[in-house]
């Protein structure tokens, strides 16, 4: 069985009903999901999903790169308005540096990544990190501003050092299609060296596709290739990757 952790399905990319992919994943060995939203209206649709089918899950927050679809003041009590017993987490909430070069933006990133995780303590929740070319500010702030349930940093993209730092503060590493990709050395060697114990799989879905499906729609039950390269990877059997981070995805999310 395996767990997505982290996938997008409410996406426009998609052509299909969200109901229509779901199915598809339950029939090819995806048991569990977590829809992840990006800001409030698209978290609202993660959660009635969620609401509607067993297996599948939610989280509601605000990415970095929507800050301004809500100001800081509204996002406590929007997010208290719309949660239900099945929302598993805060996120996704980080900073991105990727696509933002404006110092006084990235500032206001990281008083939404504080707030967020104030947010998180307060209902008893981990949080989905996104880190873009930001993976030691987010630590940094991890640090200054702990999350008391903990997390997963997100289709994790920093260096074996920074994994090492953010083992040690309790999070969940997330890997993804990436890993796959021929000259992707980091993401391989952050396989190599994760702890099994502090790994988590997540496609991005739709975005992110492994081989050999780059250049196409990601969908769930492609992890099936990422399960394999971490595999080769480690030198184990698909089985014992498959079985780990399904366990390790549950205890993250408290399932």
């Amino acid at each position: 069985m395996i767990f997505d952790t982290h996938c997008h399905l409410y996406d426009e990319k998609f052509n299909e009903n969200i109901n229509e992919i779901i199915k598809r994943c339950f029939e090819n060995n995806v048991s569990l999901i977590m829809l992840v939203g990006d800001n409030i209206k698209n978290s609202k649709t993660c959660i009635k999903t969620s609401l509607e089918i067993e297996g599948v899950f939610s989280s509601i927050g605000i990415h970095p790169m929507e800050i301004d679809s809500i100001s800081i003041e509204d996002i406590e009590k929007e997010i208290q308005d719309n949660i239900s017993n099945k929302t598993l987490s805060i996120g996704e909430i980080g900073l991105d540096y990727y696509w933002e070069k404006d110092e006084d933006t990235k500032k206001r990133q990281k008083e939404y990544f504080i707030k967020q995780i104030e947010i998180a303590n307060k209902l008893n929740l981990p949080i989905i990190v996104h880190a873009r070319d930001s993976v030691e500010d987010a630590i940094d702030i991890l640090k200054k501003n702990p999350c008391l349930k903990k997390g997963v940093f997100h289709c994790f993209s920093g260096s074996v050092e920074q994994m090492k730092e953010i083992v040690k503060l309790g999070f969940y590493i997330g890997l993804d299609g990436p890993v796959t990709y021929k000259n992707a050395n980091t993401p391989k060697q952050i396989a190599k060296e994760v702890p099994l114990d502090r790994l988590v799989i997540e496609t991005d879905s739709p975005y992110l596709p492994p081989v050999p499906k780059r250049g196409e729609i990601n969908y769930p039950y492609y992890l099936n290739y990422v399960i394999e390269e971490i595999a080769r990877i480690r030198e184990v059997e698909s089985k014992v990757i498959e079985e780990v981070t399904f366990s390790n995805g549950k205890k993250l999310f408290n399932i």
